[in-house]
């Protein structure tokens, strides 16, 4: 998404945003809701920070620019998450982590013991579902998180990976994400020396 013009952006946006509305509304309204003061803030440190023309003459007025770019960055940040929500919908959350667990396999090259760490992501995710579910406001949701651990949190989960082995395609892919990786880290030591 990064990458797009701004015209096959806003399309692209468009186009998942209609199509997930039309597939699973509620849970479209639902992260456009949880998102709102996200995008909001991005359009406003954007429209009053980037130089530019201003909108109206004043003290406070935002720049045309900035709102353009405020605009496209949060229209990125839409169509990164429709797309997780479609990811999330075409996987179950066993296979989701299982896919993780797979792709944190270099990381043992670092020492990192992907094990524990897939688990820590698995229970942080079912932690914050749990408590995302729950029809609270901001500041009831607060007091919780703020809260020492006790009674349900501290049930035993049970916690399933369904391990695949890659196919052929998917090891060559992941081949040549790890080459781009390394030429873009070696091109940017070129330039930042």
């Amino acid at each position: 998404m990064q990458i797009l013009q701004p015209t096959p952006l806003v399309i692209v946006t468009a186009a998942l945003v209609v199509i997930t509305f039309v597939v699973e509304s509620a849970r479209m309204l639902r992260m456009l809701r949880r998102m709102r003061v996200l995008l909001l803030a991005i359009l406003l440190v954007y429209g009053w920070s980037t130089p530019g023309l201003y909108v109206w003459s004043g003290w406070l007025a935002p720049t045309q620019e900035g709102l353009w770019q405020g605009f496209l960055q949060a229209a990125r940040l839409v169509a990164v998450l429709t797309s997780l929500q479609w990811l999330l919908r075409s996987l179950g959350r066993e296979a989701l982590f299982g896919g993780i667990y797979l792709l944190a396999a270099p990381l043992t090259l670092l020492g990192v013991n992907r094990q524990r760490w897939a688990l820590r992501l698995t229970l942080t995710m079912d932690f914050a579902d749990r408590l995302l579910a729950e029809r609270q406001d901001w500041r009831a949701l607060w007091q919780q998180i703020s809260q020492p651990v006790t009674g349900q949190w501290l049930q035993p989960v049970n916690v399933t990976l369904q391990l695949r082995s890659l196919s052929g395609a998917q090891r060559a892919l992941l081949l040549l994400l790890l080459v781009l990786i390394v030429l873009t880290l070696l091109f940017f030591r070129q330039i930042f020396p």
